[in-house]
């Protein structure tokens, strides 16, 4: 088998920020690690991540075999496609990057970033599941523009080579990831035919290392990126979800996060991993009731009477964003529809003119926009183009965004 289809998700203009790309792939994991290798190897100038020690590699892969076997079948094409044995204890064959520079072991990223929401099954058209997210990130290299470093010549702007990724495994769960900076299972969003979700955001409470890489040094279990693909590759349900996450050890490397989770049935959960004690947490969504995720944990701060003080000038700051969802929310009309999940997250779309009054990140902007309905199950998508300008009376800036784009099964 092979990769089926690898076109422009629309026609690209110089002025466009973002240039993303629909892949599909189907086979056998392995076929699809080489096919996938091949590709980042050769389009996207994708090296593999090199482990600090061979006992790292040894034991990543004994892990992969007892935990996460169709990872472990992946990497072996992986490693064909590099031209490396399988027994090679040098390269981490788990993770496909590209399109990071100069990344910093231990390094804190300190922003805002990402929203999510979704919206109550018990009050939604036709007993549907909606989900919504922003995510948010500086428009530059990453990670050369935050440490203040000048790229390297030709770098390219984060998630601007983006990627839909559908994978058609045999004897396998479909699957769709949305996202960038990773061949194998781009980061950002991602759905199974079976109808669970999955997204993350920045968690700065979290526990973990930031601004590093994705894969090899001192990685052991699976990083918090390569979560996504392990529970889609496995799990059809949250509380299915849940339990796998509770059997695996997970790292956090890129960035701290927690992350978001629903299924069709209506399940919503936040997984996060406790500061203090490094137990893995679940808040779920209560009945009813909506579930809106931003930058804090929120096991420890699970609504407004318990927030800190802030300002809600400033915009971008993760409690204020909470409450103007709240706000949103509290406006709209049930029976709600995925219209009404798309205007919770553009309330808070991230363009500003000041960012250090929004308490934004440089340059950051709302890269990404997915909606998603769980019942079909479909995710929407569309991609930041550019800036039109500010607008007047406010710290805000008008973008351009693509339309929507809609991937299913």
């Amino acid at each position: 088998m092979a990769i089926v289809k690898n076109d422009p998700i629309y026609p690209f203009k110089d002025s466009d920020y973002s240039n993303p790309r629909h892949i599909i792939v189907e086979g056998s994991y392995e076929e699809i690690g080489f096919d996938l290798g091949t590709l980042a190897m050769s389009e996207y100038g994708c090296k593999l991540c090199v482990y600090d020690d061979p006992v790292y590699a040894e034991a990543r892969s004994e892990y992969m075999a007892a935990h996460w076997p169709q990872m472990l079948e992946r990497s072996r094409g992986i490693q064909k496609a590099y031209g490396l044995p399988e027994n090679d204890v040098v390269f981490d064959a788990t993770v496909l990057p590209f399109d990071w520079y100069d990344e910093a072991r231990g390094a804190d990223l300190g922003a805002n970033t990402c929203s999510g929401a979704v919206l109550p099954i018990e009050k939604s058209k036709d007993g549907a599941t909606f989900v919504s997210r922003n995510f948010d990130l500086t428009a530059m290299p990453l990670w050369s523009g935050l440490l203040g470093k000048i790229p390297p010549d030709g770098a390219k702007n984060a998630w601007s080579r983006g990627v839909v990724l559908e994978t058609r495994p045999k004897g396998g769960f479909r699957s769709i990831h949305v996202g960038g900076q990773e061949m194998l299972a781009p980061w950002l969003d991602a759905i199974n035919e079976k109808g669970l979700y999955i997204t993350a955001m920045h968690d700065p409470w979290g526990v973990g290392d930031e601004i590093g890489s994705p894969g090899g040094q001192n990685v052991s279990g699976v990083t918090l990126t390569q979560l996504f693909a392990l529970l889609i590759d496995t799990c059809a349900t949250v509380e299915e979800a849940k339990k796998v996450i509770l059997k695996n050890r997970i790292m956090q490397t890129i960035m701290r996060g927690h992350m978001m989770i629903a299924d069709k049935s209506g399940d919503a959960t936040v997984f996060e991993i406790d500061r203090h004690s490094q137990a893995y947490v679940f808040v779920d969504r209560e009945a009813n009731e909506p579930l809106f995720v931003t930058n804090h944990p929120n096991s420890r701060y699970p609504g407004p009477s318990t927030y800190p003080d802030f300002d809600m000038t400033h915009e971008h700051n993760t409690f204020t964003r909470q409450c103007i969802l709240r706000d949103t929310y509290a406006a709209l009309t049930p029976p709600f529809t995925k219209e009404d999940v798309t205007a919770l997250t553009d309330s808070i779309h991230c363009a500003f003119v000041d960012d250090e009054l929004a308490e934004a990140g440089p340059k950051e902007r709302t890269l990404v926009n997915t909606t998603a309905d769980l019942s079909k199950p479909e995710i929407s998508v569309r991609w930041y183009l550019g800036d039109i300008g500010p607008v007047a009376g406010t710290n805000q800036v008008k973008t351009r965004m693509s339309e929507f784009f809609s991937f299913g099964f």
